[in-house]
């Protein structure tokens, strides 16, 4: 916060005065507040104590406007301080007394969690199905709590009540935190600066990933119930195998895909993606098994939205035999929660990631920077050439997976009709075939 006294030089009147500002500045934005003050250019002291100097006749008065004023605006900081509320440029000139000024484009009026949303909506048009539904269980959650709430006024304290709801609905850290960035955002489409004290941190537990013999169980196994679970096997190994994120392997196209010649490994098919998140380019080998499932789909993989694929796992891994006892921690309010589950229970798309980094750390004999690599940190670690660590990595997957690793898992009974349905937790599922 800063308050800084300047003078209108541009449009002085017939006696040559320039009008006094009080310019504030605060968390990047800034106003200008006209005082109603006057005086020549030379009577101007910014810095002093009196800003219109003892020179000028009228110097005693207008001091005294500027005091009234000045008092009236660090009257109205304070305030903010105190009862942390956003400050704006309304309540600066309202503070003084005056209207603010009128802006040629006025902004929309928006005031609940739902006028917010259809607002971020319409600023990110085109998203696919799964990305334009990023917020909408948050505003489900704002709306529950209070649908007229005008979430741009919320002050500190309605922000540590909402957090204290949500803990109560028992709400975890990681996904309270898609909460606040959203309330983040209403600021931010409303063109207001966003509260310092608006934010959160989260701690995360241990991300699930498979054992090389896990992963050996799941190629090994025998699908015959429907096609999804064999398709969604295809995808959890394909992404493991290049080590993808799930927004990745969705941005995955055949012209990504091309037939390169690598030292000692010959002629190999080579994926050359920008990651999604990061922006950073990425270029790995495909292992055999990875090269017979993209020739399997023709480079036009069967990704279903990320709910559907997260559902379909758990029963796919449920199927394998993934029962190993697995702690998972979460975090609510800060304070960690411990609960033992079975391993498929907590499989995500995002295990395929974690799984192949160990995999390729198990396989390398433990070589950090070439596992940072097929992760896509080319920051980190910088540029290489593909020619150096393409071979090592496909090294590394042939003494993880061995023969295994050679040909796309088949299904044994592609067609069969009276397969028994998969359960996850009490609950069946039925798939139609595509």
């Amino acid at each position: 916060m800063e308050l800084t006294f300047r003078q209108a030089l541009s449009r002085p009147d017939a006696r040559g005065r320039c009008r006094i500002q009080l310019d504030v500045t605060w968390e990047g934005q800034r106003e200008k507040l006209p005082l109603g003050v006057s005086c020549l250019p030379a009577h101007f002291q910014p810095t002093a104590l009196r800003v219109v100097s003892p020179k000028d006749p009228d110097a005693a008065r207008l001091n005294a406007i500027i005091g009234r004023k000045l008092a009236a605006v660090k009257k109205l900081l304070l305030r903010v301080e105190v009862e942390e509320v956003p400050l704006t440029k309304a309540r600066l000139h309202e503070a003084l007394g005056q209207r603010p000024k009128a802006s040629a484009a006025a902004t929309p009026v928006r005031v609940t969690p739902a006028e917010f949303h259809a607002a971020w909506l319409a600023e990110n048009p085109g998203q696919a199905p799964s990305s334009a539904r990023r917020y909408q269980q948050v505003v489900a959650h704002l709306n529950a709590y209070r649908a007229d709430w005008p979430v741009t006024q919320l002050t500190r304290a309605d922000l540590l009540a909402y957090l204290q709801h949500a803990a109560g609905l028992g709400l975890v850290d990681s996904t309270v935190i898609k909460h606040v960035k959203f309330l983040r955002e209403c600021f931010r489409l409303a063109g207001l600066a966003v509260p310092s004290w608006l934010k959160m941190q989260v701690r995360y537990g241990r991300s699930p990933a498979l054992q090389a013999a896990e992963l050996r169980q799941l190629l090994a196994l025998p699908l015959f119930e429907q096609d999804a679970l064999e398709q969604e096997r295809d995808l959890f190994v394909l992404q493991t195998l290049l080590l993808l994120r799930d927004s990745d392997l969705r941005q995955l196209r055949p012209h990504h895909v091309a037939e390169l010649e690598l030292p000692g490994a010959g002629r190999v098919l080579v994926m050359s993606i920008r990651q999604a998140k990061t922006g950073d380019e990425v270029r790995l080998p495909l292992p055999p098994l990875a090269a017979a499932i993209w020739r399997k789909y023709g480079g036009v993989l069967p990704v279903s939205v990320q709910q559907y694929r997260n559902r379909h796992m758990k029963l796919l891994m449920e199927r394998a035999g993934l029962l190993r006892p697995f702690v998972r921690v979460r975090y609510v309010q800060g304070e960690a929660t411990e609960e033992v589950v079975p391993l498929w229970q907590v499989i995500t798309t995002h295990t395929a990631r974690h799984t192949g980094a160990d995999m390729v750390m198990l396989g390398s004999g433990g070589d950090s920077n070439l596992k940072e690599k097929a992760l896509g940190h080319a920051g980190v670690y910088g540029h290489d050439a593909l020619e150096r660590y393409g071979p090592l990595l496909l090294d590394a997957w042939k003494t993880v997976l061995g023969a295994k690793g050679e040909n796309a898992p088949k299904s044994t009974q592609p067609n069969s009709q009276n397969a028994p349905k998969l359960t996850a937790g009490g609950m069946s599922f039925g798939f139609v075939k595509r």
